[in-house]
């Protein structure tokens, strides 16, 4: 009898162990996975954020010391975005495309790229307050005639745009245009409509005013009216859809800082000049 209870109570004190230890256990992946961005992004000491070079003054490459970087007015403000939380910075260049992807998959924690806050997007994202309002331009060859004034006259016309931007979406699927080419970079885009493959090009219009003082040959149509393309939407930083409460709220400020200081105004100056400037 004493030895069927002494084998009962090993029994009962093997199993109250292992339960104990797999209640460890789970408490840990419990506690790693409740982690927030913000506080792993500290943890790592590193805010890597994904971005699409080829869109100056946004993001576009200089050659510095012999050597491709990538700058522009969306650098300086994932710059202003890491110094504000105390960390390093690194940044991945992607096609714009392929910034949502990285950003579910976590090889990225923002994407900083000119990306417009849509209501499709935020199906995937979250995003910050808008940092930049925009308005979009028409860019056509210097000896363009056709005479274009409504986003309509764009739908009989090849129109260029770049690939997963607002812009596309406004071609296809709110003008409805059979007629859409769409690439990867705008370098290439004002390469085809320099050679005649493609008639204009939808850019928002500081893109637009700085390839027109960059390239000879072209020009911003100023007399087409695009007042059905919603303006303000602008640009906002993208986070992985989830609990980020305060990892929003971190780049919220950053953004009412410099914009409220006229800080972010010097910083779009600096790199409209930087970009017209540079043959890269």
């Amino acid at each position: 009898m004493k030895s069927l209870i002494k084998k009962i109570m090993s029994i009962a004190l093997i199993l109250t162990v292992t339960a104990t230890l797999a209640a460890c256990g789970n408490s840990k992946d419990t506690s790693n996975a409740g982690e927030s961005m913000l506080a792993k992004i500290k943890e790592k000491d590193t805010l890597v954020v994904g971005t699409a070079p080829g869109y100056p003054p946004y993001e576009f490459v200089v050659s510095k010391d012999g050597k491709s970087e990538v700058v522009g007015a969306d650098i300086d403000l994932a710059e202003n975005i890491a110094k504000d939380l105390g960390v390093k910075l690194e940044i991945k260049a992607l096609d714009f495309d392929a910034l949502i992807p990285a950003l579910e998959a976590e090889k990225i924690d923002v994407i900083i790229a000119g990306m417009t806050p849509t209501e499709d997007r935020k199906k995937s994202v979250d995003f910050s307050d808008v940092y930049k309002d925009a308005t979009n331009s028409v860019l056509v060859r210097s000896d363009y005639n056709k005479n274009l004034k409504t986003s309509d006259d764009l739908k009989n016309i090849k129109v260029g745009v770049q690939r997963g931007t607002i812009q596309e979406t406004f071609m296809i699927e709110t003008l409805k245009s059979d007629k859409v080419k769409s690439l990867v970079s705008v370098p290439d885009l004002v390469a085809d409509l320099k050679n005649g493959n493609i008639d204009a090009v939808v850019l928002s219009t500081e893109v637009a005013l700085i390839n027109e003082k960059s390239y000879e040959g072209i020009k911003v149509d100023k007399k087409i009216d695009l007042k059905d393309f919603k303006d303000g939407e602008g640009s906002a930083v993208a986070i992985k859809k989830g609990e980020n409460k305060d990892f929003i709220e971190s780049l919220n400020k950053t953004i009412k800082d410099l914009k409220d200081s006229g800080e972010y105004d010097k910083i779009m100056e600096k790199n409209i000049d930087l970009a017209s400037k540079n043959k890269n």
